[in-house]
């Protein structure tokens, strides 16, 4: 045999000549008879006349005589191409009898091919814009009566009856606070990715958010102003970049405004791609316009992503940072936002912080599963109380008279739990997503609440306002807002209890 040949494998001796031809058949274009449409198999029908009598017209050419009924044939040669033309004109979308047959479509008329390529080409932009607004259709938010993933964030209106959320879901949600069953007024709907971070002070640009897309939104806050049902969109848009993780308003500037106009904006974003973990403070105009005052993105001072923020107070404007390296950091907020001090005070991550309504003690929330309250008043900043758990914590409020340690007063409210993705591998407690109240003084347990979340708690939000002595609302990974007095009673929630 020749070389060529014996370069073809054999068929192995298991599959027959049947099978193989079939797997042949299934691989290429071929296209049963049975799955072409009538139109399809007309024109072809037609396009098999025209070769005979194409056949014919060459034997005639060829000195043949030929028969009567063979001349009628080559006589109505023009005839035949214009019905081949007309049913050419029917051909479905996406056939590919007209391509497949090119002898047959150089005998149209030039006029007709264009006629028929041009319908052809409308046709396929009218398919595609249908695709396009079916999508359109499918992809477009609707009015949302609660989350459908886990919520993150949680911050109150500046009415104090509304709160509002944001979750994995692409959503941010307001809340009315009027009955126990919290029930959902708008939608804001603007969000390409989950949405992390998320901060409410007044006016039409007072409700900001941030997520997985690296945009920041402002929308309306003046609940008087949303529209009961509605899915409301962006006022204005700041592309901040990267993984934005927190956003917190500037307090002092919520009333007088910030020096120099506007209010300020600290934000924390993770690393995306080419963007690097950073900590921003921005100026937000009334209409939404943002000017960075301030990026703190250097990785020998910025030890990774900042996992929350808080404004102080004192001589001059300071943020506080926690990390996941056990360190808070403690930066100048004006100027260039210059790192004045570092604190080691977890062998763990923290997650989150809280400041007291005096602005002299920094809390932390965890996952060594013990929360530390700081003297941030003083230089020395010295550890003033250990707050301990025995589950890693992710979230930590305080009441409006906390005071720490000795002489103390009020309370610290802790919770987390382990992380989903560990929740089915590892043992958990009976308790484990319950939010524990904590007495200021002593740190010993005075409340705790009873089967509120089945996930990992994300944050709170104090809500000294509520109930008989204060509450707080907490957002977890199941999905649930709740809102719970200083008792441990629920008070209010997204879902009948």
């Amino acid at each position: 045999s020749s070389p060529l040949r014996a370069a073809v494998p054999a068929r192995p001796p298991w599959v027959s000549p049947l099978a193989e031809a079939m797997s042949w058949r299934a691989e290429s274009t071929f296209k049963p008879s049975s799955k072409l449409s009538e139109e399809e198999k007309e024109y072809l029908k037609l396009a098999k006349k025209l070769r005979e009598v194409l056949k014919l017209e060459e034997r005639q050419t060829g000195g043949e005589a030929l028969e009567g009924l063979q001349q009628e044939k080559v006589a109505g040669k023009n005839k035949l191409i214009k019905e081949v033309a007309s049913w050419a004109l029917k051909l479905p979308q996406g056939t590919e009898v007209f391509e497949k047959n090119p002898d047959i479509t150089e005998l149209l008329d030039p006029a007709v091919v264009q006629n028929i390529t041009k319908k052809r080409v409308q046709e396929q932009r009218r398919v595609e814009k249908k695709q396009e607004q079916e999508v359109a259709k499918r992809e477009a938010p609707e009015f949302m009566t609660r989350h459908d993933k886990p919520i993150v964030d949680v911050t109150v209106a500046a009415d104090g009856r509304h709160l509002f959320t944001c979750s994995k879901d692409k959503y941010v949600l307001c809340w009315s606070l009027k009955n126990k069953l919290l029930q959902v007024v708008t939608t804001f709907a603007g969000h390409k990715g989950a949405v992390f971070a998320l901060d409410a002070a007044s006016g039409p640009c007072g409700l900001a958010s941030g997520g997985a897309d690296g945009e920041v939104h402002f929308w309306q806050a003046d609940t008087s102003k949303l529209r009961p049902g509605e899915v409301a969109s962006p006022m204005a848009t700041c592309d901040h970049g990267g993984i934005v993780r927190v956003l917190r308003w500037c307090p002092s500037d919520l009333e007088g405004g910030a020096p120099g106009g506007g209010r300020r904006l600290a934000s924390a974003s993770e690393k995306l791609v080419s963007k690097p973990p950073a900590i921003c403070i921005w100026r937000v105009g009334d209409r939404g316009r943002t000017e960075l005052i301030s990026r703190i993105d250097d990785p020998k001072v910025l030890p990774g992503k900042a996992n929350d923020l808080r404004w102080g107070g004192g001589g001059k404007a300071k943020l506080f940072s926690c990390h996941d390296n056990g360190y808070v950091g403690v930066w100048s907020a004006e100027g260039d936002g210059a790192l004045l001090k570092t604190l080691k005070l977890h062998s763990a991550p923290i997650i989150s912080l809280a400041l007291s309504h005096d602005g002299t003690t920094l809390v932390t929330a965890s996952h060594d599963q013990t929360a530390l309250a700081v003297d941030v008043s003083r230089p020395s900043t010295e550890t003033v109380m250990q707050y301990k758990a025995n589950r890693p914590l992710n979230a930590v409020c305080l009441t409006s008279d906390f005071k720490a340690g000795s002489g103390g007063a009020g309370a610290v409210i802790v919770a987390g739990g382990k992380n989903a993705r560990d929740v089915t591998t590892q043992a958990t407690l009976d308790d484990e997503f319950e939010s524990k109240v904590l007495d200021g003084a002593s740190g010993e347990e005075v409340a705790s609440t009873s089967k509120a979340h089945f996930g990992p708690v994300h944050r709170f939000l104090a809500l000294p306002q509520l109930g008989k002595s204060g509450a707080f609302a907490s957002v977890s990974e199941d999905g649930c807002l709740k809102v719970q007095g200083l008792d441990g009673r629920v008070l209010h929630s997204d879902v009948m209890e």
